[in-house]
């Protein structure tokens, strides 16, 4: 048997009915757009890039660090770390707290999140990534995507 996800809803004459909240896509041109949506969500979200996976690794080996100390570890400007740092924030990987013993430092630290993170080398994880795929169904989807991406920008739609 089905479920259906639904909200009920009252019309002007006080009248209780059903009003669908999943619709499925019905044009191909719909699929398209929620998968797309879907991955870049995913991505977005649920994934580290290289960069990110470094500060990680970081906090994982060292614990707590300052920005500054995880700025002069890594060798990265200042601005670059602290981008990071809101971006893994955000992603619910890190959290910033004040030092105990100095009120006027910041330290960063891992939540659980980040402290089971699997860091793995960049390939393997674009491999668990995209592997499903066979080589030649990532270079047509490269291609497609391309050609998306190629025309949306000629639209100045992108970038």
């Amino acid at each position: 048997m089905e479920q259906k996800s639904f909200e009920l809803t009252g019309n002007e004459s006080g009248v209780i009915q059903e009003k669908s909240c999943c619709c499925e896509p019905k044009t191909t041109e719909e699929r398209l757009n929620r998968c797309l949506h879907q991955c870049g969500h995913y991505l977005h979200h649920y994934t580290a890039g290289p960069r990110q996976t470094m500060v990680i690794q970081l906090l994982q080996q060292h614990g707590p660090m300052s920005q500054k100390d995880i700025q002069e570890t890594l060798q990265i400007q200042a601005g670059s770390v602290s981008e990071l740092i809101s971006k893994l924030e955000r992603k619910g990987f890190l959290v910033r707290k004040q030092d105990e013993q100095d009120k006027r430092k910041v330290l960063i630290s891992l939540t659980q999140t980040g402290l089971e993170f699997e860091t793995k080398p960049y390939e393997q994880m674009l491999h668990e990534r995209y592997g499903v795929l066979s080589e030649e169904e990532q270079q047509q989807l490269t291609g497609l995507l391309e050609t998306l991406l190629s025309s949306w920008d000629r639209k100045g739609h992108c970038r």
